[in-house]
């Protein structure tokens, strides 16, 4: 089950972030402008958060493997269609790659926390690293499936992996699909529906995700008004971002063994804000792709350390309660990065746009300063 599930986690990965190496070219295929291009951003999150919904009713019936099996055919049939009809069929193929994603990404990092409970952070960070190979692989593989490849061709020849792994996991036995695993840490049950607690643990999942979608949606788009380069150039240039995130995931583990992870959470912000305020204020392309890996760098731990303080603080109802905090997340993904596009539309710059995650970084830092002490950060983690 393990292997299977980080296998998968790779195609996440490339399709996660598919829409911002696509981007330039989804553009080109229907004459879009930044507005109209920012539409494709809610669709597919919009999709992911249902998703995230549906997943606390499903994952307690059906488990994590025919969870990930529905995923990954709801992914097949949203990658077959993207680019076959007119822009209103692509929203909805986008919008089937969410859902699908959403419920894959909920029960495989599920997954992991209950698989692991005494190094959760850790569990998922090299889960999200595997995620991140794929992420990295992505602007790469569309960068060269285009020089081969019309639009229409390659995005279905895609859709053959997810259908993969849908047989391999429909083809599991049931008994594999939920980790025995017994757990040795305290479970914060008493903060499960206190209103305070849910609530900045959404207002994270929404920051965070947004952000990271944001930064990694539109830098491709940026860095081809920007560089003045080709759309397949263009398609590379988010490779800077998610190494940088990959790198981070990669040494995490590590990291966490000898740092609290409030620690890392903190300075992962502000190494991020630094990478970010350099992609924006910079006018040499080195420098851009330096502020970009940075700004990844800064964000790669950030995301387990939340799902691990969310497992904590749900405890046993974590299976039940999380897909409303992923459903956060997905709805920050929708809207940060469309409004990064409406303002890129409504100023006609591209940098001013971008800026907006400036902005969310900054409240996201604030809150992790104040919250040391309200949150069940996890010290140093066990071997």
């Amino acid at each position: 089950m393990a292997f299977w599930i980080h296998a998968q986690f790779i195609l996440i990965g490339v399709t996660t972030v598919l829409l911002g190496p696509l981007l330039p070219a989804i553009a080109q295929h229907w004459s879009m402008r930044d507005l109209q291009s920012g539409y494709f951003f809610p669709a597919q999150f919009s999709g992911n958060m249902l998703a995230s919904l549906l997943s606390t009713r499903l994952l307690p019936r059906w488990g994590f493997a025919r969870l990930c099996a529905a995923g990954m055919i709801l992914l097949f049939l949203g990658l077959a269609i993207l680019a076959l009809g007119s822009r209103q069929v692509g929203l909805a193929g986008i919008f089937l790659n969410g859902l699908g994603m959403g419920l894959a990404i909920a029960a495989s990092n599920l997954w992991a926390a209950e698989s692991h409970p005494a190094r959760r952070a850790s569990a998922l960070s090299l889960l999200n690293f595997s995620w991140g190979i794929g992420a990295v692989a992505c602007p790469f593989l569309i960068a060269t499936g285009l020089h081969f490849l019309p639009l229409t061709r390659l995005l279905p020849a895609l859709a053959v992996f997810p259908l993969f792994f849908a047989i391999r996991f429909a083809r599991l036995p049931v008994s594999s699909a939920i980790p025995s695993a017994s757990t040795p840490e305290a479970e914060p049950s008493a903060t499960l529906w206190k209103p305070t607690t849910f609530g900045i643990l959404a207002a994270l999942s929404f920051l965070y995700v947004g952000t990271e979608t944001a930064v990694g949606g539109w830098i491709a788009s940026y860095a081809e008004a920007f560089g003045k380069v080709s759309v397949g150039a263009a398609a590379m240039a988010p490779s800077a971002f998610w190494a940088g995130l990959l790198f981070g995931r990669g040494v995490a583990p590590q990291v966490l063994r000898r740092h609290r992870e409030h620690t890392i959470f903190t300075l992962g912000l502000l190494t991020a804000l630094i990478g970010t305020a350099l992609v924006l204020t910079t006018h040499f392309v080195p420098f851009l792709l330096m502020g970009t890996a940075l700004a990844g760098l800064g964000l790669a731990a950030l995301y387990p350390i939340f799902l691990a303080v969310m497992t904590r603080e749900l405890g046993a109802q974590s299976k039940r309660l999380a897909g409303f905090l992923f459903a956060c997340g997905g709805m920050g993904a929708a809207l940060i990065p469309f409004a990064v596009g409406a303002i890129s539309s409504h100023t006609g710059s591209r940098r001013e746009g971008l800026a907006l995650v400036l902005v969310t970084m900054t409240v996201l830092l604030l809150m992790s300063i104040g919250l040391s002490q309200r949150l069940a950060f996890s010290a140093q983690e066990t071997a």
